[in-house]
């Protein structure tokens, strides 16, 4: 009798063990089909686990071009939108040139346009110190807290120096949009490279209206100014449209990232849940193995 108990007690433990074992995978099996995903080790499944890992580790750099090129995108049109309004403050500039070039024109008139001229002198300076969520888009996206890239223009223009007006950063800003080290894209312009030869046409310009010069020998030095403006403008149109290209990339293989994440780790639900029924059919069975194990033990020990 004594061998009978010890081999229902060896029985129950083994039942009891393997009911621990169906209750662990039951448990899986139950988070797999909540989720959708599988639950797996890196020893259960080393392909897939190895797929994984890839996929992730792809999709959080592809995560960082893409915020990358789309700040670039916001940065390079914000500088084209300023570049263009240079632009236009140069041709309005060529016009009063070749107005005021008439000796006709009688002083209170070319005083107007001398004020005018201060004005153009101070949007150009305000387009030079622009800011794009509280940086400078033209002294290499520094801080606002840095102050103002370029100096403000006094009110006696004579005093007005544009070759030290800029006192920022000149260094240049590039964003990666890629894995090898050459795929950076500059989204910065510098200020004194592109607007100091506009202040320099504008001050003459200024200045030959205030000392009665002649206003039509400042064209010239317009054109080439505006010409400059119109040639960042371009590289800035060029970078741009190399970020949006960039942008669309990256959405492209992201999609096929997730695709392949998905097939590593997405569950397939109806053969989880065949295995979660299985699995249940099985715990049930050994629950009532372990309970007749049970049984039967109580009453043999009742008739000894």
């Amino acid at each position: 009798m004594t061998i009978s108990r010890l081999s229902d007690a060896q029985s129950f433990s083994l039942l009891a063990q393997r009911a621990g074992q169906l209750q662990v995978s039951l448990q899986t099996l139950e988070q797999e089909v909540a989720s959708g995903k599988r639950l797996f080790t890196p020893d259960d499944d080393p392909l897939a686990a190895a797929a994984a890992t890839r996929a992730r580790s792809a999709l959080a750099a592809l995560g960082q071009y893409g915020s990358a090129s789309g700040f670039g995108t916001e940065v390079l049109g914000a500088e084209d939108d300023a570049l263009g309004q240079g632009e236009q403050i140069l041709v309005r500039a060529e016009e009063i040139a070749t107005q005021q070039a008439s000796s006709l024109l009688s002083p209170a008139e070319r005083a107007a346009a001398r004020e005018e001229v201060h004005g153009l002198l101070e949007a150009l300076t305000t387009l030079g110190n622009t800011e794009l969520g509280g940086r400078r888009i033209f002294a290499g996206l520094a801080l606002d807290t840095s102050g103002a890239p370029f100096k403000a223009v006094p009110d006696d223009v004579s005093t007005y120096d544009p070759a030290t007006a800029y006192s920022g950063s000149t260094q240049a800003f590039s964003v990666k949009v890629g894995g090898a080290s050459s795929e950076r894209v500059r989204i910065t312009t510098r200020g004194d490279a592109v607007f100091t030869s506009s202040l320099h046409a504008l001050k003459d310009l200024w200045t030959a209206l205030d000392t009665n010069g002649d206003p039509g020998g400042t064209l010239t030095e317009l054109g080439a100014a505006r010409d400059d403006l119109a040639t960042e403008r371009a590289s800035v149109g060029a970078r741009q449209a190399e970020l949006i290209g960039r942008t669309a990339q990256v959405k492209g293989l992201t999609v096929d990232q997730q695709k392949a994440l998905s097939e590593a780790q997405d569950a397939d639900l109806v053969d989880v849940i065949a295995r979660l029924t299985q699995t249940q059919t099985a715990l049930q069975a050994a629950l009532a193995a372990g309970a007749e194990i049970a049984r039967t033990s109580l009453v043999n020990l009742l008739q000894v």
